[in-house]
């Protein structure tokens, strides 16, 4: 049910606006780097930058749950209490704003438009803190640099990159990063995370039968409801995987204006906080 629910969602993002020619999604069994960018947080200065260990990112890689779980970096400030680099000796904050960077490098994605998608479980990380999704292109020697982000907000996110130049790029990075003051260790539980993975967790339990839309077809309005859930989001597709509406929160009920929309097919992709499910809609 997992993989038959995100491969029709899948193949409707494949369609949505830019029709990228590759479509990537969270892969918790692969090959998983880090990457750390320090800067001064009083001017915003670029310090340097090197790679790092995925589990010193902060970034908890869970291969048989299909997670990721991200998280501000705190290592540095535990390892280094003393080190005014580190640490605001006078405060005792952190004194450096840290850029996390988790991500798989596939470099026979370059030269093509890339969708990089994937479900949001929880975000409970504080607001001083960053979350985004990104794919990153690179030309040969990394002195071009092309980006593409979206937030981790929501239930699902979805980064789409289009600014290709098959002579120049060689190297494509996609994952996530998380941006923020280096943490006391102390303060790890409240901090919160964000998890992330390729497919809705808990499908087998997901009751996709609680959802009812009526009329259908209609030539006025479709009232989505759900005796079960309250949906967070609800996206409406044509039959060409455009996105025509978004609405974001409507609880257990929502009514959707189809009057001014052509006649013929729309699917309705439903999030909730247990799981996600897509239905068809038909327009007089």
């Amino acid at each position: 049910m997992k993989t038959k629910l995100f491969s029709m969602i899948a193949a409707l993002t494949l369609s949505m606006g830019v029709a990228a020619q590759n479509s990537v999604s969270v892969d918790a069994g692969g090959n998983w780097l880090g990457y750390a960018n320090i800067f001064d947080p009083a001017t915003g200065d670029y310090i340097f930058g090197e790679p790092w260990g995925i589990q010193d990112i902060q970034t908890v890689v869970d291969a048989g749950e299909g997670t990721l779980t991200l998280q501000p970096n705190f290592n540095t400030y535990a390892d280094n209490p003393t080190d005014p680099f580190w640490v605001d000796q006078a405060t005792g904050l952190g004194a450096k704003i840290f850029e996390g960077n988790s991500y798989i490098e596939d470099n026979s994605l370059a030269g093509e438009e890339l969708t990089f998608s994937g479900f949001i479980h929880s975000n409970t990380l504080d607001a001083e803190y960053d979350a985004i999704a990104f794919i990153k292109v690179f030309n040969a020697n990394y002195s071009v640099l092309k980006i593409a982000t979206a937030a981790l907000n929501g239930s699902t996110f979805e980064v789409v990159f289009t600014d290709v130049n098959p002579a120049e790029d060689a190297v494509v990075q996609y994952g996530f990063a998380v941006t923020g003051l280096n943490a006391n260790p102390d303060n790890e539980a409240t901090l919160g995370s964000v998890v992330v993975s390729g497919q809705s967790l808990g499908l087998t339990d997901f009751n996709t039968a609680s959802f009812s839309v009526a009329p259908n077809p209609s030539n006025a309005v479709w009232n989505v409801r759900s005796a079960q859930y309250d949906m967070t989001q609800v996206v409406l597709f044509d039959v060409l995987g455009k996105k025509v509406a978004q609405f974001n929160n409507p609880g257990s009920t929502l009514a959707i204006d189809n009057s001014n929309l052509s006649k013929g097919a729309y699917f309705a992709q439903i999030s909730t906080a247990s799981g996600s499910t897509t239905v068809q809609l038909m327009k007089n």
